[in-house]
């Protein structure tokens, strides 16, 4: 679809699951003012956690991953425009250019662009079956990956040539990274995982909790790689062995990395827009330029819990935060980000939620409970809970692991109180 120059009043540059709920939230204020969603993906804007799981499993389709109904766009007077890219922004004139050569003037606008998947920077890192995986195109890639694996690739036991074939390797230990060691091991592959730390979850989680995840994912014959440094990808034209720096090498038939991701900074160029890692945002989802938002992953919103900007890199923090923004467009304050933030993930039928800021835990302290599962707590130097953790524990404890962070417990002389699962945590509260 082609956009002729032209003035909105609401322009939201992104078409991901932010743009998608501002849209939606401006709406609900604004019935009238004028929408238009510029997205790079020819895809209308969808979730992605579905991605890696079940699109991967290939039980769900493009159609069951969209944010709303095909038609809502119409219904609601909102332009869609995808497959196409904002190249630049003219914050004075309150104008856009597209890479097709038109111009859009805007009264407000939202830079919800999103994240790119980090390279791997070594030799080999851009053979064409090294992969990532952040759109549905990424997906389909893999998709082919995998049939070839299946079908062609290297036996898991090389003495049984006619047994099962396929081998993955999958660098990174984030959530995505164990995510995709439990698809790929459900559909079949042998799987090895490279992680650069000392055990997997290593930015949120400590060695306890990451020890169980290791042993877990280990359990379902998923190979985990500790203190792994990639030295090299090599093959002849594609991935063939991943090579350590301590000369390790590994057999693989496609490779899928999952390392972070970096923000896209060509349209900030010539702006006055403040970004450091990501755009920075107040509690509103405002930026330092009147009239211009940010809001998903590509924006660092302030949190007067912790007083300091944070990247919140999940599903439903996008949706809050393009919520928040949408508001705000549409003139309403009220809307501000004053909450714990909270994620969750399941690995092989465990489930984990984290409540809080990570980078504020200096210590972690755990507690084993008799069900089996365990939290975890991180507590800054002012010995203040500032992130907790529950692994494969009941739902009962979500409440106060919550609210220890939200009050930012002092637990000061109370560590004992706090690994003991004989105290109520309720006591740490009062």
């Amino acid at each position: 679809m082609t956009v002729n120059a032209h003035h909105v009043r609401y322009l939201i540059i992104g078409g991901g699951l932010a743009g998608s709920a501002a849209a939606q939230s401006i709406r609900l204020r604004d019935p009238h003012g004028s929408i238009v969603i510029v997205g790079q993906e020819i895809n209308r804007p969808y979730n992605r956690p579905p991605v890696c799981r079940e699109y991967l499993h290939r039980k769900t389709g493009r159609a069951a991953m969209m944010t709303v109904p095909l038609g809502w766009y119409s219904d609601n007077q909102v332009q869609l425009i995808t497959g196409q890219r904002v190249t630049r922004i003219d914050t004075t004139r309150h104008l856009v250019a597209i890479d097709t050569g038109a111009e859009i003037q805007f009264d407000k606008a939202l830079i919800a662009t999103g994240v790119s998947p980090r390279p791997l920077h070594v030799p080999g890192g851009d053979l064409p079956n090294v992969y990532d995986l952040r759109t549905i195109e990424d997906a389909e890639q893999i998709l082919n990956g995998i049939d070839k694996a299946r079908t062609e690739g290297r036996p898991h036991n090389p003495e049984n040539r006619s047994g099962p074939r396929g081998r993955v390797a999958v660098v990174g230990g984030g959530l995505l990274g164990v995510e995709l060691c439990e698809t790929f091991a459900r559909l079949g592959l042998r799987v090895d995982l490279f992680v650069a730390h000392p055990h997997p979850w290593h930015r949120f989680a400590g060695p306890h909790v990451g020890g169980a995840i290791t042993r877990h994912l280990e359990a379902h014959d998923i190979r985990v790689h500790t203190q792994a440094r990639i030295a090299q990808i090599q093959g002849d034209g594609r991935a063939q062995r991943i090579l350590l720096d301590d000369q390790r090498s590994f057999d693989t038939d496609f490779v899928v990395t999952a390392i972070g991701t970096v923000l896209n900074r060509d349209i900030l160029r010539g702006t006055p827009i403040n970004a450091e890692k990501q755009l920075l945002v107040d509690q509103h989802c405002r930026t330092n330029v009147q009239d211009i938002f940010a809001a998903g992953d590509c924006a660092a919103v302030f949190d007067p819990l912790f007083a300091k900007h944070r990247v919140l890199e999940h599903w439903h923090s996008a949706r809050l935060l393009g919520s928040i923004a949408g508001a705000n467009m549409a003139g309403d304050p009220t809307a501000v980000y004053d909450i714990v933030n909270q994620y969750t993930t399941e690995v092989f039928g465990i489930a984990a939620s984290v409540w809080g800021e990570s980078k504020h835990a200096t210590h972690r302290h755990t507690r084993l409970l008799p069900s089996g599962g365990m939290l975890e707590f991180g507590v800054s130097d002012a010995n203040k809970v500032s992130q907790t953790l529950a692994l494969a524990a009941p739902r009962e404890y979500e409440s106060v692991l919550h609210d220890l962070v939200q009050s930012r417990t002092d637990v000061t002389g109370k560590i004992e109180q706090l690994i003991d699962p004989e105290t109520p945590l309720n006591d740490l509260l009062k």
